[in-house]
């Protein structure tokens, strides 16, 4: 990882839930994780069901 450039820049993660690839936006902010809002319901839904603290 390269310090000297933002970390949004280097992320090459796909969705959490579905796995499919994911483009970040420019600028400041959070990096994302879901293709949307449902697979962020649905992912976070699955992790309380198997005991996560999510």
């Amino acid at each position: 990882m390269d310090y000297t450039k933002p970390i949004k820049s280097q992320c090459t993660a796909g969705c959490l839930h579905c796995g499919a690839a994911l483009e970040q936006k420019e600028g400041p902010g959070r990096i994302r994780q879901f293709c949307d809002g449902e697979h962020g319901k649905a992912y976070r839904r699955r992790m309380r069901a198997l005991g996560f603290p999510v």
